[in-house]
């Protein structure tokens, strides 16, 4: 608690203190050189709305193959989790910003749609896969609501916009090779053509990752290429086009719970190396499975006896990614211009886990269950500009088709001393199809806004949106399993005409502006009400209504000589939460159905701020305060005291100091990064505690004109520096209502203290 105060102090003081300056024109501190220091974080001058942007140089400072997620965690009311260092395994990665969690929040990259990027993703990919972190140039946070073009079905709360890099006017190109904890390595390098002629140019990168897993067995490994060419139009626009493919291999980290981190300690995980233990654990517990009591025995090479679902053999991930995109910017007139983005996204994916709860007939005591998805989509985004006086009108809108298929098989393992299938293989003739979903999605957005420069200090937004989702599916034949418990055919639909947003920006003087902004969101269904049994499906067809919300926000940003920030408050409301609940007494007994149960009330503050002490040297302070309750107690079997309870997974206080140095040659940096307890059960009965992580980075930059070592670069990484034990992710298998003995197994541990080495050269 006192190192959280001290850092909500630094970030307090940096941002209610230093606006007392006098107010002048915002100025930038210059390097030797008179070249602009390029800021950490840029605090969105002039948005009627809370945004910040994170710069190529903040991405650039973190070890290679850093998540664009992780990088983002400093901003206020940004709670980032993951398993390992680099915050790129998918089954462990979350964000959440003011309460709402990743698949509550929208992401875009150059304007295309990724969906809400949770784990098999059904509508778009994560940005680790969508573009290699060295090809960002910048990543926009707007934390209450994004704007009204943003395409996304799924932002009740704020919205991520990445950016990729423009291609540099001269031919040369960038190379770096990464070495780390564990062994890993990357490697990255980018080619750049130059001006080709008439202001043609283009890049094309790739990127290859093999990265151990800090415990148990297993690694992460990918690879991707990305490509982007521009071509101006004359002096009106340009149209800019990228294709970029990614092959991700990731062998996961296992689930715990508080009651197996006390029990193995924090290194406990998958026993991929044990492949006979695993089968006698899957023996032992289906000869008990008749009256299942946690069947627990000791085996050779352990000191502790082991339970069922103490742990399991394996359980990993694979994504090909092909995503095709383009933007074209044109300027008609002067008063006239057109936006467009049209793409083209195509995924095959796999989630596996050794189960041991169904064994292979005639084979091993274990088999294979997989989650198989497959995504064809496209779809295009845009609008137009007409520019009246001291108004711009924009009408625009998103359209998109899917098509989604979603399978679960079991495949077959032989009755031997080692896995016939091997890890990050993609299975073969799978023995039983307990489910297979064709699904249709179509998505249709439109926005008209309205920005009203009343006068040249006054700036009104005013605007509204609609969205439409349809989902049609089809249950496929080829499942096994009888029609009549697993069909769910049918269509839901997600539709709201009009969602308003009105914004307001008020400038006191070149040193000080007022924002505050209105704004109603949905959130259309995805594809999990399908993914039940016949009767669950019908019991909620035509009854659940889409998640819903509205936000109010206000705040004041400086832009003084030295210092740049922001303070924010805001409040929430967040209507028409689903959840999976068993919607009667528990004397009665009824099935678990996805169900509406009630509303969220939040409200929070946010402080942020950077001061310049030199061009070199500056000093980042922020922090976020997040009250964020259930409004409503639930039934599931029994009426559960969740109202006034505090949202799970989300942390009340969330601070961050960073002191980064940076002179053109030697690059320094320290951050801390704190979270305040967390809940994990709905009623509030038990907790993680909060944390304090430390990351550190040094590097070098050599300026010797004419030699080889001209635009070298070495730059040293070292996340967790203080090796905190702590448990990062919660609820990837879901939350319960209440947790008494520690026994929920859906959580993830963070990773120890890794370190890279990273060298890089521009030529």
């Amino acid at each position: 608690m006192l190192r959280h105060q001290l850092l909500a102090g630094v970030a307090l003081v940096g941002a209610l203190g230093l606006p007392a300056l006098p107010a002048t024109a915002q100025t930038q501190p210059r390097a030797p050189d008179g070249a602009v220091q390029e800021d950490i974080v840029v605090y969105g001058k002039g948005e009627t709305r809370q945004v910040q942007t994170l710069t190529a140089a903040d991405i650039s400072a973190a070890a290679p193959g850093t998540s664009a997620l992780k990088v983002l965690e400093k901003l206020p009311s940004v709670s980032f989790q993951s398993a390992n260092a680099l915050g790129t395994n998918e089954w462990s990665t979350r964000i959440a910003v003011r309460g709402f969690t990743q698949n509550q929040l929208g992401f875009t990259l150059d304007n295309v749609p990724l969906g809400d990027m949770s784990y098999g993703n059904f509508n778009g990919l994560h940005i680790s896969r969508a573009i290699a972190s060295e090809n960002i140039a910048r990543s926009t946070l707007a934390q209450g609501t994004g704007s009204l073009d943003t395409a996304s079905s799924s932002n009740l709360g704020g919205t991520l916009q990445f950016f990729s890099k423009a291609p540099e006017d001269v031919m040369g190109g960038d190379v770096e090779a990464s070495y780390g904890s564990e062994n890993a390595y990357r490697l990255f390098g980018r080619i750049e053509t130059g001006d080709l002629g008439g202001g043609v140019k283009g890049y094309v990168s790739g990127s290859w990752l093999d990265s151990p897993k800090w415990k148990g067995q297993g690694k992460q490994q990918a690879w991707s290429i990305n490509s982007k060419l521009v071509v101006p139009l004359d002096t009106r626009g340009s149209i800019s086009a990228f294709v970029n493919y990614s092959d991700f291999k990731d062998d996961d980290y296992m689930d715990t719970s508080l009651a197996l981190i006390k029990k193995y300690g924090w290194d406990w995980d998958y026993i991929r190396n044990d492949y006979p233990t695993a089968l006698a654990i899957a023996k032992n517990l289906q000869s008990d499975l008749v009256n299942y009591t946690g069947y627990c025995a000791k085996y050779p090479g352990y000191s502790q006896t082991i339970c069922a679902d103490d742990t399991y053999y394996n359980g990993y991930g694979l994504r090909k990614d092909l995503l095709v995109g383009a933007n074209l910017d044109y300027k008609f007139s002067d008063t006239v211009s057109i936006k467009l983005t049209p793409y083209f996204h195509r995924n095959r994916g796999i989630g596996t886990w050794w189960t041991p709860y169904t064994p292979t007939p005639g084979g091993a005591a274990l088999s294979i269950r997989s989650t198989a998805y497959a995504i064809n989509r496209g779809g295009a985004t845009g609008g137009l500009t007409f520019h009246f006086g001291d108004h711009q009108i924009e009408v625009g809108g998103w359209f998109e088709r899917n098509g989604y298929t979603l399978t679960r098989e079991f495949f077959p393992l032989a009755n031997s001393n080692v896995s016939s299938i091997d890890n990050r293989q993609w299975p073969e003739n799978p023995f039983y199809i307990q489910y297979q979903y064709d699904m249709t999605i179509t998505t249709g957005q439109y926005y008209v806004q309205d920005t009203w420069q009343v006068t040249p200090d006054f700036k009104v937004t005013a605007g509204f949106k609609g969205l439409d989702v349809k989902i049609v599916n089809k249950y496929d034949p080829v499942s096994q399993a009888s029609a009549a418990s697993r069909d769910t055919s049918g269509t839901l639909e997600s539709k709201k005409m009009f969602l308003p947003q009105v914004g307001l920006n008020y400038s006191f003087s070149n040193a000080v502006e007022a924002f505050a902004g209105y704004a109603e969101n949905m959130r259309a269904y995805t594809t999990e009400p399908f993914v039940t049994n016949q009767a669950g499906f019908q019991a909620i067809q035509g009854k659940i209504k889409p998640e819903t919300s509205w936000t109010l926000e206000g705040g004041l940003r400086f832009h003084l000589p030295n210092f740049d920030g922001s303070l924010a408050g805001y409040h929430v409301k967040f209507s028409n939460r689903l959840l999976s609940v068993q919607p009667c007494a528990i004397v009665v007994g009824c099935a678990s159905v996805l169900s509406n149960v009630g509303s969220v009330t939040t409200n929070g503050a946010e402080l942020a701020g950077t001061y310049h002490l030199t061009h070199a040297l500056s000093l980042y302070g922020s922090y976020a305060y997040t009250d964020a309750q259930y409004d409503d107690d639930v039934l599931s079997g029994q009426v559960w005291a969740t109202k006034g309870k505090q949202v799970v997974s989300i942390p009340k206080h969330l601070a961050n100091g960073e002191i980064a140095y940076d002179d053109g040659s030697i690059i320094a940096r320290i951050a801390a990064n704190y979270q305040s307890r967390r809940y994990y059960t709905y009623t509030n009965d038990a907790s993680v505690p909060g944390r304090v992580l430390v990351d550190f980075a040094l590097g070098y930059r050599f300026h010797d004109t004419g030699s080889a070592l001209d635009g070298l670069e070495i730059q040293g990484n070292v996340t967790n520096v203080f090796d905190k034990k702590y448990v990062g992710t919660l609820g990837q298998n879901g939350f319960a209502f209440s947790d008494p003995g520690g026994t929920l197994q859906s959580m993830l541990v963070g990773a120890p203290r890794q370190a890279f080495i990273t060298l890089r050269k521009k030529f």
